[in-house]
């Protein structure tokens, strides 16, 4: 399984979100004594426990993790007519070629929601930014690609430029995405045979959705059928 999450927030946003993450990491931090600019929201190093989240007693890391995602879900636009929106994609088949297709759906959809702004009247261009990682040179060589020639899915037309990659520890907007996707991977991973929906829930109403359709989060299966998560649901 491979899952990617994403934040769409437009820039203003941007800087009013990390400082809410910030206030409340700075909030539950003081107490215990530490520094809270160097701890980095990272899901899977809070719930495991790694790097400097060794040094935090699990119930409190439990309780950053359950306080990071109600505040992201519980956040609100400076303008209403520019929401944020969450995006997700969830591929289970095609194992060699799981990368490169969550990221040409994922772009799809983010440009997709920025041509939908347009049409409302909010004339706007999209930028993506991604955690640095080893997909730096494929992304920027697809997304060039897909804006030139095309990409299954269609053309991009909306896009400022070609992906940007920066340091997540920098920035609380992409330690937001990660607890997108971290959300998406403990929902889809069916840890212990269940699906674990205490942090997904927080966000399915924020993925973005058109006319009742979750146009944000693709779940790329065989079981589309029966599948009862809320992406495939709103699609049959």
């Amino acid at each position: 399984m491979f899952v990617v999450g994403g934040i769409i927030v437009h820039e203003e946003d941007a800087w009013h979100l990390q400082q809410r993450l910030d206030s409340f990491l700075f909030r539950k931090f003081r107490p215990l004594g530490h520094d809270h600019t160097m701890f980095e929201l990272h899901a899977t190093e809070i719930w495991r426990g790694r790097k400097r989240w060794g040094n935090i007693a699990e119930s409190d890391r439990r309780q950053v993790l359950a306080g990071a995602y109600a505040t992201l879900a519980g956040y609100a636009p400076v303008n209403p007519e520019l929401p944020w929106r969450l995006i997700g994609a969830v591929m289970e088949r095609d194992p060699h070629n799981q990368r490169l297709r969550a990221y040409e759906l994922l772009t799809k959809k983010f440009d997709d929601f920025v041509n939908r702004m347009s049409r409302q009247g909010q004339q706007q261009r999209g930028l993506i930014v991604h955690d640095r990682s080893n997909v730096e040179g494929s992304l920027q060589n697809w997304t060039n690609q897909w804006r030139t020639a095309s990409s299954s899915l269609g053309q991009l037309r909306n896009l400022a430029d070609v992906p940007l990659f920066a340091d997540s520890r920098a920035t609380r907007a992409l330690q937001a995405a990660d607890l997108v996707a971290y959300a998406l991977f403990r929902y889809y991973s069916k840890p212990g045979g269940r699906l674990d929906e205490r942090y997904a829930r927080r966000l399915w109403p924020h993925f973005d959705a058109d006319r009742g359709r979750m146009h944000g989060l693709i779940h790329d299966s065989d079981y589309f059928g029966s599948c009862r998560c809320p992406a495939c649901a709103s699609r049959r």
